[in-house]
């Protein structure tokens, strides 16, 4: 793992603990480390295309767990702004320290519906949201895996590859 890996990696864990207990203004001062680290590394465009769109998958899937009455983030009827932007900050490191997966779909699919119950529980243990039951975090984790495998396999891939082609017709 090289150095440009572990600094995503733990810029993305900054984000996560700015996000959770300091709210959105600490989400987005961390989440503009993250784009800073993304255009030293030359690849700005492509991330703020996939975190763009993972910060709308965010918005969206947190709102309608908050219209299906698993989630409650302190009674608010839309995702609020620190979880998308954290959704967001998930996005930009997928070509970086999550980058790994791209080749591997499968298997970060699988971690990802590992990982997305034991963030959103860690996050209810910190005070930034209330999940009505176990159940809820099982259908969480499913719908994780569904779309960071769609992401993983296609979603980045092409991204990558339209701002390499957009490059190459620039130069």
């Amino acid at each position: 793992m090289n150095q440009h890996t572990l600094i995503n990696a733990a810029l993305f864990q900054l984000a996560w603990f700015a996000a959770v207990l300091g709210g959105s203004l600490a989400a987005c001062a961390a989440g503009a480390l993250l784009l800073w680290h993304a255009a030293a590394r030359g690849n700005l465009r492509a991330d703020c295309t996939i975190g763009a769109i993972c910060a709308a998958l965010g918005l969206g899937l947190d709102t309608t767990w908050i219209y299906l009455a698993a989630l409650d983030y302190d009674h608010a009827v839309v995702a609020p702004p620190w979880i998308v932007v954290l959704w967001a900050a998930v996005g930009v490191s997928l070509n970086h320290s999550l980058a790994f997966f791209l080749q591997r779909p499968g298997l970060g699919a699988m971690l990802s519906a590992l990982a997305a119950p034991c963030s959103y529980w860690a996050g209810a243990a910190l005070g930034g949201v209330v999940i009505a039951s176990a159940g809820w975090l099982a259908v969480i984790a499913l719908t994780w895996f569904a779309v960071f495998y769609v992401l993983f396999s296609r979603v980045v891939p092409l991204i990558n590859h339209f701002w390499e082609v957009e490059d190459a017709a620039r130069n």
